[in-house]
C-alpha cells in the first residue's frame, strides 16, 4: 500500500534518498562526536542529578 503512494509521486526516489543520507549522517557525526567528547565531562554530567541536591543544601544552608 504505502509503495503505491509513493510511486506516484513525482521526485520520490530523490527525496528518500535525502532523508536516509540525512539519517545517516546525523548519526554518523552524533557517533564522532560522543567517541571525541571529553570523559571529566561525560563523568561529571553522570553525577550531575546526584550532586544537585547537594549544592542545593548548601545554597539553602551557607
Amino acid at each position: 500500500m504505502f509503495k503505491q503512494f509513493i510511486s506516484n509521486i513525482p521526485g520520490a526516489d530523490n527525496y528518500m534518498i535525502f532523508s536516509l543520507l540525512t539519517f545517516l549522517t546525523f548519526f554518523i557525526l552524533v557517533g564522532i562526536y560522543l567517541i571525541w567528547m571529553d570523559k571529566k565531562h561525560l563523568v561529571e554530567m553522570e553525577q550531575l542529578p546526584f550532586n544537585e541536591g547537594n549544592n542545593l543544601n548548601e545554597q539553602l544552608n551557607p
